[in-house]
């Protein structure tokens, strides 16, 4: 018996009645979109806001910050096939009701440090492990698990919370320029705690323990004992396990399109904010723009997440990464806010797409069975491009004062993308399903 089965025996009151309405997947949507915007708008984003702050007060330079940042980011990837295991053990809600709450203490701790080694233990071990374990992983995997046919529209909508985390961006520079950088971390931290413990309460794993089907479909079967056997065990026997995943050059070649392309939205993402100020943008407009930049992503990440609903995922996955390599060369050229105004534009629509389409893309090709799991084993690779992007931002503009070759190099690794990404074909079905079955 699994873990939701005995919630559903011992009279859990958490767990969602079925009843006429909106589909209760959409309310896991609507919640892990909220999730997303803060963590894109408050822990990638935005802290881009805490650069300059950080620089001044202890005279740390961008290139450290920016490692310790790509430090944490090698954490959540050496920690992703663990977390996956987990979800897809243990179901999102609980490794959310932990992970949350470790992540707002965090930014409550950070508001104490006074050296560097205080702020690399408080950074990487609550605030990053917070992260990983209650927002993006566990959101996504239930959302790949309530849906099927409409999964694309679904991320699309969760996915454009990213967009409106965007929001958040200019929030937290008003924050650290009203009072400091200090008090900001608090703020933050208590918000944190109070908006999503509720978020993490919505979660649920998979549909068909609460009399749900994917979609909301009706189950196709008239009798009573089959379709309670539906509720209680969905027949995933033809999808993959992690193993069988790991064996095909679909998983690597996507994987590793993933990995270059986070390369570089990881090394414009965290240096937008001074990108900005060394376009001579004042640090509140500064703030402003990088935090547009997620609202302009809405489109791309809805709009191009519900298209490829209907057209084939890996092409519209290659056509964004084209639009964002044309994007990323004319930004790493502009030399002043207006002249830079209509790439970002470009680069923002075509990032949020790129963004989104690869976990549907990722559920479509190996099924449900072990999705959070390969989605872990997929950031452990995927936190190499997450490690080298902010390093080569920070070390370029320190050595030569601007950002301009660290964007051309982005755009060299978009291409590079583009092209791993047309190699990744569907893969065969596993031996096993198609020959004996489960």
């Amino acid at each position: 018996m699994n873990r939701e089965e005995r919630e559903q025996q011992d009279g859990n009151t958490a767990a969602p009645r079925r009843r006429r309405g909106m589909f209760y997947g959409w309310w896991i949507v609507i919640a892990g979109g909220l999730g997303m915007s803060i963590t894109a708008g408050i822990n990638f984003h935005g802290f881009s806001n805490f650069i300059i702050p950080l620089t001044n007060e202890f005279g740390w330079s961008r290139t450290l910050i920016s490692g310790i940042f790509s430090l944490a980011r090698m954490e959540s990837g050496l920690l992703g096939p663990l977390e996956g295991w987990l979800v897809d053990r243990v179901g999102p809600r609980r490794l959310m009701l932990v992970g949350i709450p470790l992540m707002g203490v965090g930014y409550l701790l950070m508001s104490r440090v006074d050296s560097l080694a205080a702020f690399f233990f408080v950074y990487i071990f609550a605030i990053t492990l917070g992260n990983s374990l209650g927002m993006s992983t566990p959101m996504t995997a239930s959302v790949a698990n309530w849906f099927n046919r409409k999964r694309g529209l679904a991320f699309g909508i969760m996915w454009a919370g990213v967009g409106l985390g965007g929001f958040f961006v200019p929030a937290v520079g008003w924050l650290i320029t009203t009072y400091d950088w200090r008090m900001a971390s608090v703020i933050i931290g208590v918000f944190i705690i109070v908006i999503g413990i509720p978020i993490a309460s919505l979660m649920r794993h998979r549909p068909e323990p609460y009399g749900y089907m994917p979609d909301g479909a009706i189950p196709d079967s008239s009798s009573d004992a089959a379709a309670a056997r539906s509720r209680r065990a969905p027949d995933l026997s033809d999808d993959f396990t992690a193993r069988e995943a790991l064996q095909t050059s679909s998983f690597w070649y996507l994987t590793l399109s993933i990995a270059a392309r986070s390369l570089v939205s990881g090394g414009v993402g965290l240096h937008l904010v001074p990108y900005f100020v060394e376009l001579d943008a004042s640090d509140v407009a500064a703030a402003t723009l990088a935090g547009s930049v997620g609202v302009m992503s809405i489109p791309g990440r809805f709009g191009l997440s519900a298209v490829s609903d209907y057209l084939n995922r890996r092409y519209v996955m290659a056509a964004s990464l084209l639009v964002m390599t044309i994007a990323i060369v004319f930004m790493a050229r502009a030399s002043s806010v207006s002249e830079v105004i209509p790439f970002l534009v470009l680069y923002a629509a075509a990032q949020g797409g790129i963004s989104v389409i690869p976990q549907s893309l990722i559920a479509e090709y190996f099924g449900r069975r072990a999705y959070a799991t390969i989605q872990g084993f997929r950031s452990t690779i995927q936190m190499v491009g997450i490690i080298i992007g902010p390093l080569i931002s920070g070390y370029v503009f320190d050595t030569t004062g601007s950002y301009e070759w660290a964007f051309m190099g982005f755009g060299a690794a978009s291409l590079v993308s583009l092209g791993l990404a047309l190699l990744a074909k569907p893969p065969k079905r596993p031996r096993r399903a198609r020959g004996r079955g489960a």
